[in-house]
C-alpha cells in the first residue's frame, strides 16, 4: 500500500493498519521537514480511507466511482466527501506576501462540516501547513477538533509542531516524518526523467527533501556546479585580475546587474566542490557529492596539498557569508577569487 510515494515505510505500514481498525481517533499530525512527502501522502491516506472497494481487497482499489472522483494522477478533485485546504495570502498580510490558513477558511470548514458523507462512509479533510494558522484560525480549529462532527476525519500537515497550539496537539495523533535518504531522494527524482549524475547531486544537496531538490533543479542548479567547477579548474591563476575582466565568464550564472541569489548559488557550490577536493584529496572519493565530476576533481586535486585546500574553502565560505549579506556581487566575486588564488600558491 502507497508504494507510489517514496520512503516513510513505518509510517505506511501504520496507515495500512490505521484503515483496517475498528475504532479510529478522529485526527492524525502528519509532521517534519518540509518536501519530504507528507502531504502526498495524506492525500494518498485519503483514497484509500474514501475507497468502495472490498474491504479485503488493496486500497485504494482504483476502480470504484470515490477513487475515480479523487484521482491525483489525472486531476480529478470532484469527491463530495474530499476537503483540502492550502494557506492562502492573507488580506492584512497582502504586502508582506505571506501565506497562511485564515479563519475564514476554517470558518468554512466549520460551515461544511455541518453535513455528512454523500458517496464514502466518511468524509475526510487535510489542512495542509497546518502550522501557518494565526491565532484565531487555531482556536477555531480546535473548537472543531475538541467537538469533532459525526463521520468527519481530519489530517493536518505540519512542519513544525512548536508553532501549534498545545491543546491541538492533544486532539490529534501524531505521527513523525524524518527526511529521505538519500537514495530515496535520488529514485523518486530519476522517476522524473532527471539524469542520473543531476539525480545524484539533487539529492545530496537537498538534505532529504524532494520538494527542495526539485526547487534546486528549477533553479538550474547544475549550471551554477558547472560555472563553479570551471572556475575551481582555474586555480592557480597566473593573472587573477584578466580573469575577472573576462566579463563573460560569469554572466551565464550571474547577470551583470547583480543577481544575488544567483551569486549565492554559484559561491555555495563552490564550497561544496572544495569540500569534494578534499575528500578526493584525502582518498575518500566514495563521499563526494559531485561523483560524476570524480575526474575533473581528481586533476585538479594533483595542484593542490590538504591544507591549502582548507584555507581555500574558509575563503569560500567567507564568501558565501558575504553574498547572503548581500554583499556587492564584483566585490565577492574579486575577493574570493583572489584569496582562493593565494591559498592555491601557498601564499596564505
Amino acid at each position: 500500500m502507497f508504494d507510489q510515494i517514496v520512503g516513510h515505510k513505518q509510517n505506511k505500514e501504520f496507515l495500512a493498519r490505521f484503515l483496517n481498525r475498528e475504532e479510529r481517533p478522529h485526527a492524525l499530525l502528519f509532521y517534519g521537514p518540509e518536501g519530504i512527502g507528507k502531504c502526498l501522502l495524506a492525500k494518498e491516506f485519503a483514497r484509500a480511507f474514501l475507497c468502495l472497494g472490498s474491504p479485503e481487497g488493496e486500497k485504494p482499489c482504483n476502480q470504484c466511482e470515490s477513487c475515480r472522483l479523487l484521482n491525483f494522477e489525472t486531476g480529478n478533485f470532484a469527491h463530495p466527501d474530499y476537503l483540502y485546504f492550502d494557506p492562502m495570502t492573507d488580506e492584512e498580510q497582502e504586502k508582506k506576501k505571506t501565506k497562511i490558513i485564515s479563519v475564514s477558511q476554517i470558518r468554512n470548514l466549520i460551515k461544511q462540516s455541518a453535513f455528512g458523507p454523500t458517496l464514502s462512509k466518511q468524509k475526510i479533510c487535510i489542512v495542509n501547513e497546518a502550522d501557518t494558522m494565526n491565532t484565531e484560525a487555531a482556536n477555531s480549529l480546535l473548537k472543531l477538533l475538541e467537538e469533532p462532527p459525526d463521520k468527519w476525519f481530519f489530517i493536518l500537515v505540519a512542519s513544525s509542531v512548536s508553532r501549534l497550539l498545545p491543546t491541538i496537539l492533544s486532539r490529534v495523533i501524531q505521527v513523525r516524518f524524518t527526511p529521505l535518504s538519500v537514495q530515496e531522494t535520488k529514485k523518486a527524482l530519476l522517476t522524473k526523467d532527471i539524469p542520473e549524475a543531476e539525480a545524484d547531486l539533487l539529492a545530496h544537496l537537498s538534505d532529504g527533501s524532494l520538494g527542495q531538490a526539485l526547487r534546486f533543479r528549477e533553479e538550474r542548479i547544475m549550471d551554477y556546479r558547472n560555472a563553479a567547477l570551471k572556475f575551481v579548474a582555474e586555480f592557480p591563476m597566473q593573472a587573477p585580475m584578466t580573469y575577472l575582466l573576462n566579463e563573460d565568464y560569469f554572466s551565464d550564472v550571474i547577470p551583470s546587474s547583480g543577481g544575488n541569489e544567483q551569486l549565492q548559488r554559484f559561491v555555495t557550490m563552490t564550497v561544496l566542490l572544495l569540500r569534494d577536493l578534499l575528500f578526493v584529496k584525502s582518498g575518500l572519493s566514495n563521499q563526494i557529492f559531485n561523483i560524476d565530476a570524480l575526474p575533473q576533481l581528481q586533476a585538479i586535486a594533483k595542484k593542490w596539498n590538504e591544507r591549502r585546500i582548507h584555507q581555500a574553502s574558509e575563503a569560500a565560505q567567507e564568501a558565501a557569508a558575504a553574498a547572503v549579506r548581500r554583499a556587492n556581487t564584483k566585490s565577492v566575486l574579486d575577493n574570493v577569487t583572489f584569496k582562493i588564488n593565494a591559498c592555491c600558491e601557498g601564499r596564505l
